[in-house]
């Protein structure tokens, strides 16, 4: 941890550090303007990675991670020039200030404030975002009857298509695990939703050709990775609770033929039809077709 929060700070106060190191040649130098912005745009570009890879690939506005990058750059150097000018001179009094030991402590204290701030984005990115929950009880009862207005159904629509997961789409969740009690990272199928969870299959891009419990999944724009993918098949779903989801929109719908294939183990695991995925913005499917007219009102009617 310590040689990294070392190697991670010297490349963050590049822009102090190196200025500093030519100026107290014998005689002193100075470093000229192009040479400096070499020096920014190399930690400006570590500080980028490092903010990219914290944010565990949430997605957020194009400009957030960019200028996350731009303050975590000026505030590493703000800091070397601190410790160089009020601490180093207090801890190694009597020495000379531009020692090893004043450099190291510099790389030291920025490496430090860089893993506090890759912490930080990462505590944000794994907790889950603010989603607008569909109103339960009373409320519901109203908003199925259409006494809202524009906005409270605009509100409801958004809520069912963004907020929740719907069958048929692929997610990013916390996916528990089925022999322990724990969850890592993965891309899901939603098969089914329920009161407070979401049912789900787990992808992964380890090779899984020879298990009869998975099957090959294309990848059709959801996995910018490109990766070959296998989905669990034909085995009982994950719960995954909605707050696990880690971003508030599907990364794309499950390929038409694996959701079929889905559909149809499921079907033969449970005894019972998976739903058909929603179409985004439209009503959901009540699976139900007109109905007939009791046999002695056809009676009555003939």
């Amino acid at each position: 941890m310590l040689p990294l929060c070392a190697v991670l700070g010297y490349l963050l106060a590049l822009p102090v550090l190196i200025p500093a190191l030519v100026a107290a040649q014998r005689p002193p130098r100075h470093t000229t303007a192009g040479q400096l912005a070499i020096l920014v745009g190399i930690a400006y570009a570590v500080a980028l990675l490092l903010d990219r890879r914290a944010g565990r690939g949430r997605r957020v506005a194009r400009w957030v991670v960019p200028a996350r990058a731009a303050v975590l750059t000026a505030v590493s150097s703000l800091v070397a020039q601190l410790v160089g000018g009020s601490v180093v001179p207090k801890v190694f009094e009597g020495r000379d200030p531009a020692s090893a030991n004043g450099y190291a402590l510099q790389c030291l204290a920025v490496g430090a404030l860089a893993w506090a701030w890759r912490l930080a984005v990462r505590a944000w990115a794994g907790a889950p975002a603010e989603r607008e929950r569909p109103p339960r009880g009373p409320r519901a009862s109203r908003a199925d009857g259409g006494t809202r207005g524009a906005a409270g159904s605009a509100r409801a629509s958004r809520t069912a298509t963004v907020a929740r997961p719907s069958a048929g789409e692929v997610w990013v969740a916390m996916v528990p695990f089925r022999d322990r009690a724990e969850a890592a990272r993965h891309y899901c199928v939603v098969v089914g939703t329920r009161a407070g969870y979401a049912e789900v299959l787990q992808i992964t891009s380890k090779d899984k050709d020879h298990r009869d419990d998975y099957i090959r999944m294309e990848n059709e724009g959801w996995d910018r990775t490109g990766k070959a993918s296998w989905v669990e098949i034909g085995i009982a779903p994950r719960r995954v609770p909605y707050e696990s989801f880690l971003s508030d929109h599907p990364q794309g719908p499950c390929p038409p033929g694996i959701w079929r294939e889905i559909q149809r183990r499921q079907a033969a695991l449970g005894g019972g039809r998976v739903p058909r995925p929603r179409p985004v913005g439209g009503p959901a499917p009540s699976g139900r077709g007109p109905r007939r007219p009791p046999s002695s009102a056809r009676g009555r009617q003939s």
